[in-house]
């Protein structure tokens, strides 16, 4: 076994709850705790202020490391996939985005509280802009939680089986009729483009909301009064992709927070899972690496790939080329320990055609001169146009702003 370095439907086969004394529980603490600061941010990748507010967030993250909870949804029209761009959305945000009554782009909610004169628009509800953000989570770290939650995770790499067991305990009297648990599937550093800020093709999302397997609202919990202890567990199996983005276990965590209904966050934590892999040799392309847009006779990409077996990859085999055209292979050699990375540049490959758009892939296979037991993280394809030749001398720019138009 080794560890974690740094709507798709889901099968839940499990889930217990057990709230009859304090004999089963083993890793939730009994006594009181401060509050965690959970921050859901919203934007996309179109928004141009999205880096500086993604730069916030890690500065905050830096300081604060586990008494912040950060949930990244792409949601709003600046989340909308133009083109070949791909869709890293979701089927749970926009309802959280209506809850908020978000005016602008990024805007976050922290736990999901009003904090009178920070709002980012209308007073009285929970969207903050990116300035706010810090002093919204002072005034949260100051408050002491009703209820602690510990978790324990386990993830297998190569089956993309999750084990997920919960507990809480409440210090405190919760005077509601009942609150939720709600647990969120994210995944880091998910290459995908960021147009808005001008970040590139190959930005490095960070905590990317791919679905609550507890539904929108969360798992009820009924009894709320001091004392009371509960425990679940899940176990499900991840889906290959959510949406356009295929599912990275090495790069999945998790969020879990208990709430008063839809609002008021009471405690959250986020969870890296243990990983595991049972493949002995399994070679991961993680993504390729190539312009959009080409203007030559020759398209020069790179290969990102990761050891996702629990043995040493020494060689596999590189295919590539433009579908409907020119392909080539040959056999890498190296050695990369246990979940460890390389990129690599491929040799150039003619392209063929003016204005034309097509499609170049790249295929591992054979790790260690064995068949790769898994298949779905094989290939990959990277969709590239060959600019044309024009007489024209002019363009149009089309510019689309969100309320707060006047920052451009």
């Amino acid at each position: 076994m080794f560890y974690r370095r740094q709507y798709a439907l889901v099968s839940l086969l499990l889930l217990m709850m057990f709230t009859a004394g304090l004999p089963g529980q083993t890793i939730v603490s009994t006594s009181p705790e401060d509050r965690r600061a959970v921050l859901e941010e919203f934007g996309g990748m179109y928004c141009v202020y999205c880096p500086h507010g993604h730069q916030i967030i890690e500065d905050l993250s830096e300081t604060l490391a586990d008494d912040l909870v950060l949930i990244n949804y792409q949601s709003g029209p600046y989340a909308v996939p133009i083109g070949n761009d791909p869709d890293l959305g979701n089927d749970y945000s926009a309802a959280l985005q209506d809850l908020c009554q978000l005016s602008g782009y990024p805007a976050a909610t922290v736990n999901r509280h009003v904090f009178p004169g920070l709002e980012q628009n209308i007073p009285g509800t929970t969207a903050l802009g990116r300035a706010n953000w810090g002093a919204a989570i002072d005034d949260i770290l100051q408050e002491s939680a009703p209820v602690n939650i510990a978790a324990e995770a386990n993830l297998n790499i190569s089956t993309r089986q999750l084990e997920l067991y919960i507990e809480y305990y409440y210090t405190a009297d919760v005077d509601v009729e009942s609150n939720r648990l709600n647990v969120a599937i994210l995944q880091n550093n998910v290459q995908a483009p960021q147009h808005g800020g001008d970040q590139g093709n190959y930005y490095l999302h960070q905590h990317l909301f791919r679905e609550f397997i507890t539904g929108q609202w969360g798992h009820i919990i009924s009894n709320t009064s001091a004392g009371t202890f509960g425990s679940l567990t899940y176990n499900l199996t991840l889906p290959e992709y959510y949406r356009d983005i295929w599912v990275d276990p090495v790069n999945i965590e998790l969020a879990i927070f208990i709430g008063e209904g839809e609002q008021e966050i009471l405690n959250g934590i986020q969870v890296e899972p243990e990983l595991s892999s049972s493949f002995a040799s399994d070679a991961n392309l993680i993504a390729i690496q190539a312009p959009d847009d080409i203007c030559g006779s020759a398209l020069q990409a790179s290969a990102h790939f990761r050891n996702d077996g629990n043995l040493p990859l020494e060689s596999c085999v590189i295919n590539y080329g433009i579908n409907g055209g020119s392909t080539d292979s040959f056999t890498w050699e190296g050695h990369l320990e246990p979940l460890e990375e390389v990129i690599i540049d491929l040799p150039a490959m003619p392209v063929f055609g003016g204005g034309s758009a097509q499609d170049f892939f790249v295929e591992l296979i054979d790790p260690n001169n064995t068949p790769d037991p898994s298949t779905y993280n094989n290939r990959r394809e990277h969709h590239f146009t060959v600019a044309p030749t024009t007489s024209i001398n002019y363009f149009e720019l089309a510019i689309r702003t969100d309320d707060f138009g006047y920052e451009l």
